[in-house]
């Protein structure tokens, strides 16, 4: 990777060369609200509670839109986008969680897992209640892939970073680099974009 196209953690984050995303309101308006979408997807999977179901498909919802915003930032940023990506864990997560997506895309699969539910009990001479243990996600040895075109690179990412973890753990890497990327780039990731009626789009 060059140094003019690195990506520099100062405070605030910038490219090395001074870089920045120039991008009309439709397309600014795109980014963001992928971002938020992610956002909210994963808002709603860390406060899902004890419904399986509701943890792990607001999970895949975060996934998706996290691709959706990889594939976007890696268009638009002239190049320098995966060089800086491959240099940084929460880029790295990116990857696993683009792995990831695949396996939704193509098979239909439950990608989470979560152990037995246990007894506690409360206070005494209250009735036993349980804890279950976090959702996390699948290892890949425990999902069948051999149909698919085996992609290292991506398979390590997924091993490393998602494999194992709580279901939202990575979601939140994912959201920590793309905010250092649009920050980087000159783009504010709170920056509100719903227009002057925001039930309208």
């Amino acid at each position: 990777m060059s140094a003019s196209r690195q990506l520099r953690r100062n405070d605030p984050p910038s490219w090395d060369d001074g870089w920045t995303l120039q991008l009309d309101d439709q397309s600014l308006r795109g980014v963001l609200w992928s971002r938020r979408g992610l956002v909210e997807a994963h808002r709603r999977a860390a406060s899902a509670g004890s419904i399986a179901f509701d943890h792990w498909s607001a999970a895949v919802e975060a996934v998706w839109w996290a691709v959706a915003l990889d594939d976007v930032l890696n268009s638009l940023l002239d190049g320098r986008y995966r060089p800086a990506r491959a240099t940084e864990r929460d880029g790295q997560t990116v990857v696993g969680l683009r792995w990831l997506r695949h396996q939704h895309a193509h098979r239909i699969i439950v990608t989470g897992q979560g152990g037995p539910k246990q007894d506690f009990i409360g206070p005494s001479g209250g009735p036993p209640f349980y804890i279950s243990p976090a959702n996390r996600w699948l290892p890949r040895s425990d999902m069948s892939v051999a149909d698919r075109k085996r992609d290292p690179i991506s398979e390590e990412a997924y091993d490393v970073c998602v494999a194992g973890h709580p279901l939202e753990s990575p979601i939140a890497e994912s959201i920590k680099w793309f905010d250092l990327v649009l920050a980087a780039s000159g783009v504010h990731p709170n920056r509100r974009v719903d227009g002057g009626d925001p039930t309208i789009l």
